[in-house]
């Protein structure tokens, strides 16, 4: 993604967030806002990017909160959920993007967009999710609950990352473990997080046996060398952050927020879900989109987590299909 294209911008809450921003080619085609998730940055979208584009579709596509070039503050309140958004919602407000919009996340990013949808449905034409579908608020959630319920839904353990990731030293063990970490954040066989990523334990146990595994081939070696740079210079200490919001109850607090008639989405949703990602389980993905929007479009893609970059034809043409039917 051609750094000419970035920018700058200090949020309302004093924040600098840095974003890369092209306007529409064509004024009747709508500006798309990618959010990406853990652990990655606003790179991750480099194919969606090139495809849109050429299409004549604005992008707007930021570094989020603790990632990249944005800021990395390391209190977990600060990534109040209500708070990230209304940092986009100033992005959006710089760039003079009212209601033209359709906001796209995976992964973590998948949240934040729920929360817009929740906070500023006015300000968006649709709401497309990846791999991690729509979250409807849960103000009463606890971790030990979710712990139970994903175990007894799926069969095994799925939350066991999130764990560690608040743990306290957390950021040191990724550190000293880069090549293991990304290893088992990009795995080549993707049900591998079944065993050493989501049960409790598991993952600190890899880091601190340096244990690795190959990469897949859609991960190129600019792209390693690229996450290497970014996360060696500016470590982990910020992006866990995200996931201490979880344990520490932060997200749940948050939620109590959101007025009951803003739980359903009424707009229209993308969900592509992807059926080899052994945490988030497209199976309840797809229940949860079919219960939760009102006007769901569903795809399943049969491959990982990475869906954007593992098979990035097939998710750009049908979230194409998709824009040009709503738009």
């Amino acid at each position: 993604m051609d750094p000419e294209f970035y920018k700058n911008l200090i949020t309302s809450r004093g924040l600098r967030y840095y974003y890369f921003y092209t306007p529409p080619g064509d004024s009747s085609l709508p500006v798309l806002l990618f959010l990406h998730g853990f652990p990655t940055t606003s790179k991750i979208w480099k194919h969606q990017v090139d495809f849109f584009r050429e299409h004549g579709f604005g992008l707007l596509v930021p570094d989020m909160i603790g990632f990249g070039g944005t800021d990395k503050p390391t209190d977990p309140e600060t990534y109040r959920p209500s708070l990230v958004c209304k940092d986009i919602i100033d992005i959006l407000d710089a760039e003079h993007l009212q209601n033209s919009v359709i906001a796209i996340g995976h992964d973590l990013g998948s949240k934040i967009v729920s929360r817009l949808a929740n906070f500023y449905d006015e300000r968006f034409l649709g709401y497309a999710f990846l791999a991690v579908p729509y979250c409807p608020p849960r103000p009463m959630s606890t971790m030990e609950y979710t712990l139970y319920a994903t175990k007894r839904m799926c069969g095994y353990e799925l939350c066991g990352h999130i764990l560690f990731f608040a743990e306290e030293s957390s950021e040191a063990v990724i550190e000293k473990h880069m090549d293991s970490f990304h290893n088992a954040m990009f795995p080549y066989d993707p049900k591998m997080w079944v065993t050493h990523v989501a049960p409790i334990g598991a993952l600190k146990a890899w880091l601190e046996t340096d244990q690795k595994t190959p990469t897949p081939t859609y991960i190129t070696e600019k792209d390693i060398e690229d996450w290497h740079e970014t996360f060696r210079e500016h470590g982990f200490a910020a992006p866990v952050c995200w996931y201490k919001t979880v344990v520490l109850g932060i997200n749940a607090d948050d939620d109590k927020s959101v007025p009951l008639e803003k739980y359903p989405i009424s707009k229209p949703v993308f969900f592509g879900a992807a059926s080899h990602d052994y945490i988030s389980r497209s199976v309840l993905g797809i229940a949860s989109t079919n219960h939760q929007c009102k006007s769901a479009f569903i795809r399943e893609f049969v491959t990982g987590h990475w869906l954007m970059l593992s098979m990035p034809t097939e998710v750009n043409r049908a979230l194409f299909s998709w824009i040009m039917d709503i738009t």
